[in-house]
This record gives structure tokens, sequence and C-alpha cells, in this order.
């Protein structure tokens, strides 16, 4: 199980990012800085459909107290995929690469990703399938852990 929380995890891969590109000239393209915005805004409208359904079916939304899950969600953005809120928190990260041409980001999100998903996801899903038991095994069979 993970002990960090996992939006602190992204924002310290961001301030590598940022670190990066003092130490590494930074990737540029045309339109750069307004894909880099519209993935973060992606990003941010993930993050924030996840959480008011977590908040209408008023279950946790702490990833550090999963067994507190009170109610399997399986409607919304979370028919399209189980963990939209880590989702959500890599398109920011890839944002903030695009965003400041930094070139680890190539190496530090899909870190980030097997990270989450070896250290929180399959703890929570472990979780989740004591709770929910043939509920949940049947979202399994129908919903991918990410896209």
């Amino acid at each position: 199980m993970n002990n960090i929380p996992p939006p602190f995890i992204a924002a310290g891969n961001i301030f590598l990012f940022y670190l990066s590109t003092l130490l590494i000239p930074a990737f540029e393209f045309t339109g750069q800085a307004i894909l880099g915005i519209l993935i973060g805004l992606e990003g941010i409208i993930i993050i924030f459909l996840s959480i008011r359904l977590f908040r209408k079916y008023q279950t946790t939304i702490n990833p550090l107290k999963a067994h507190e899950t009170s109610k399997l969600i399986k409607s919304g953005i979370y028919s399209f995929t189980r963990n939209p809120m880590y989702l959500g928190l890599s398109s920011i990260q890839v944002a903030f690469g695009i965003y400041l041409g930094a070139y680890v980001s190539i190496f530090l999100i899909p870190a980030f990703i097997f990270y989450i998903t070896h250290k929180q996801i399959i703890y929570e899903e472990e979780i989740l399938k004591k709770e929910f038991g043939d509920e949940y095994f049947s979202y399994l069979k129908n919903v991918r852990r990410w896209i």
C-alpha cells in the first residue's frame, strides 16, 4: 500500500519536471502552451467529475482510507475508467510536461502510472473485491483499469 497521497506524488513529479528544465534545455513546438493547457483542463474536469460522484454517493474520496468505501460507483466517468482520479492526475502531469517542455516527463509519468498501479490501485481493488464481491467482479470485466 502507498502511504503518500497520490496528488502529492503527482505534484512532486511536476516539481521535478520544472527542475529538469533548469538543467536540460526544454523542448518547444508550435501550440505547445495551448496543448498543455487543454490537456490540463481535461485532467481537472475528469477529477472534478469523479469527486462530484463520490460526494453524491457519500463515500470516501481518500485513497489512503479505501477500506471506508461505502458505495461502488459505476456510473458517469466510472463507466469508462475505474480510476478516473489517477487518470486525471496523469493527464495533469502530461499537461505540465508538455507546457514546460520537460524531457524527464517522458520517464516520470510512466513511473507514476506504474507506481500508482502497483502500490495503490491493486490494493484498492483487493478491498473492493472483498467489500462488493460479484458486483465488483462484474465491473472489472466491463470497465478498464485506466482507459
